[in-house]
């Protein structure tokens, strides 16, 4: 009998480390990972805005990486429907095989100019600032910007990782005012970050 608890011992100790050491590795690498490819938003004089998933300083990579900005215009609920509506206009979606080590992905482009009128436009841009599409600031509630990427390591346990940024075109009107008061390049706030996972 006693060989037979040593032995069944045994076997029981093997089988819960086979799957608790990649369990446990696993679930450490999703912690440590909430940090890297974090969406910011930054501001560079000569182009205009760039919302990016942050890898410049970090040195992993990324792969398989989706890439969407959208704006979204709420219908509130009235006769003819009892909920809110979404109206989303796409502005980009775009797939990347990688991310790699020291570069930063952007997801979306802009500028803002403030109209003789007082009232300001947002101006989807390309990289180097050159005008794609202008319309008015006040005709959307928020920018969205989602991305999905696999998160890479040395242990082959791949996290797919997905974030979305958003900024409602109320902060984006505060931040013109900011930018128009000391034009330098740097990082400003974003309304909220949801991790998806």
């Amino acid at each position: 009998m006693k060989e037979f608890l040593s032995y069944f011992g045994g076997q029981l100790m093997a089988l819960i480390t086979f799957f608790a050491f990649p369990t446990i590795r696993y679930f450490l690498l999703r912690r440590f990972s909430r940090k890297e490819g974090a969406p910011e938003l930054w501001f560079i004089p000569a182009y205009g805005f760039r919302l990016v998933v942050r890898n410049l300083p970090r040195k992993r990579t990324f792969s398989d990486l989706k890439t969407r900005a959208i704006l979204r215009t709420v219908v509130p609920p009235g006769a003819r429907a009892s909920i809110s509506t979404f109206m989303d206009e796409v502005l980009v979606s775009k797939d990347d095989f990688f991310l790699f080590p020291g570069t930063d992905e952007t997801v979306i482009s802009f500028r803002l100019e403030r109209t003789s009128h007082n009232s300001v436009e947002f101006i989807f841009t390309d990289k180097l600032g050159n005008e794609k599409k202008r319309l008015p600031l006040n005709s959307f509630e928020k920018l969205i910007c989602d991305y999905t990427a696999n998160l890479e390591n040395i242990f082959n346990f791949d996290i797919k990782m997905g974030k979305r940024a958003e900024i409602t075109s109320k902060s984006l009107a505060e931040i013109l005012s900011q930018i128009e008061a000391h034009p330098v390049e740097r990082q400003l706030p974003l309304d909220r970050v949801r991790d998806v996972h």
